[in-house]
């Protein structure tokens, strides 16, 4: 749902009669929406079950892609995004680590590795499969295809749910109580930093990611630069290949910092005329954001244990969302000012996440298990 937008906001911008930064604010307002519910799902997910929020979250993202091309109006749009928008929250990675969580705490680390592995070959095939769908057969059909695989995995998260059963085995009194007050000193800065940090981690992610296309478009040419943003994709899956065959031996705080150090790099290399440069930029950029989705799935399960991992996560997600909200938009904004103001506050906001996130060297996590261990 997120990554398609990328390809789809000019059609839809076509469709509508707009320009396309009007429809970059309409994801926007998306995100944001996604901001304001990620509290609320993450309770959902301690009380009823990851599975049980995500299956409904893909019927509820099918349904806004298969509306948002049907009628040629922004207001349309706006509109549609607002399940989008709801259903981004209940079907990101956090939410599916809620389930690795709960499922089997003890091997989170590994599973959630699993996971991420399996969504970067999803995202690395997205545009490469989106561009012909669109080039062959228009935004409708494209808007339909892309409901019709979120519903089959609603279908499929609502049969792991059943087959679970996980709220059989929960009762209301379980519920473990999760409030600011009732934190330690420990929990509560982990729970700051790892906010803080993501949130300025996906502004830049978000203000990158969905203009890969547009500079190195202008740059080396509209199919080339379809191409090299595309590398973002399996070199993700490369990073999450590296953190399940090596991550388990490192504390997660070690494998997160390191990768935090490529976004940087990456984003500076990316500007290069020479290709052979933003390729080694772009594969950089997608090991580093790779072994990082990780790193924040798993950290959080370091400090917060798997009663009140949901909740943990929710509170974190809201500025990290906010983040992912306004980055298209400040990125679009920043891009219009000169490519070299723009790429400067990129590297300056990816450093500012990688040195925030290096204050959790100095917190000691309190939910270690034998797993965790090298």
């Amino acid at each position: 749902m997120f990554y398609v937008f990328a390809l789809l906001k000019t059609p839809l911008a076509i469709n509508a009669g707009v320009e396309v930064s009007q429809i970059l604010a309409a994801l926007t307002g998306c995100l944001l929406i996604q901001a304001m519910v990620a509290p609320g799902v993450g309770a959902l997910v301690d009380r009823l079950g990851a599975l049980w929020v995500m299956a409904r979250g893909f019927f509820l993202g099918a349904f806004g892609m298969l509306l948002l091309p049907m009628v040629h109006s922004f207001t349309w749009i706006v509109l549609c995004m607002i399940p989008i928008g709801v259903a981004f929250a209940m079907t990101t990675y956090e939410i599916a680590f809620g389930a690795a969580v709960q499922m089997n705490e003890a091997r989170a680390r590994r599973n959630i590795s699993y996971i991420t592995f399996y969504g970067g070959v999803a995202s690395s095939i997205t545009w490469i499969s989106v561009a012909p769908l669109l080039a062959g057969f228009g935004l409708s059909v494209t808007c339909a295809v892309i409901a019709a695989i979120l519903f089959v995995m609603g279908l499929r998260a609502l049969r792991l749910d059943r087959s679970i059963n996980f709220r059989a085995s929960r009762k209301k009194e379980d519920i473990t109580p999760f409030r600011w007050s009732a934190m330690s000193r420990d929990e509560k800065i982990a729970l700051i930093t790892l906010a803080s940090s993501s949130a300025f981690e996906y502004l830049v992610f978000a203000g990158t990611t969905l203009l890969w296309i547009n500079w190195f478009s202008q740059q080396f040419g509209p199919e080339t630069g379809v191409l090299l943003a595309s590398l973002y994709g399996p070199f993700q899956v490369v990073g999450r290949l590296i953190e399940m065959k090596f991550g388990h031996r490192f504390d997660a705080r070690y494998t997160g910092a390191i990768a935090f150090s490529t976004i940087p790099l990456s984003i500076f290399l990316a500007q290069s005329s020479d290709l052979h440069l933003v390729i080694i930029g772009m594969m950089l950029f997608g090991m580093g954001h790779g072994i990082l989705t990780v790193s924040f799935g798993y950290v959080t399960n370091m400090y917060f244990r798997a009663e009140v991992y949901g909740r943990a996560k929710g509170w974190i997600t809201t500025p990290r969302a906010l983040g992912n909200a306004i980055g298209p938009s400040v990125g679009g904004m920043l891009f219009l000012m000169g490519s070299a103001i723009y790429f400067k506050a990129m590297i300056f906001l990816s450093c500012l996440a990688g040195i925030v996130f290096l204050l959790l060297l100095t917190v000691k996590p309190g939910n270690i298990i034998s797993e965790d261990l090298p």
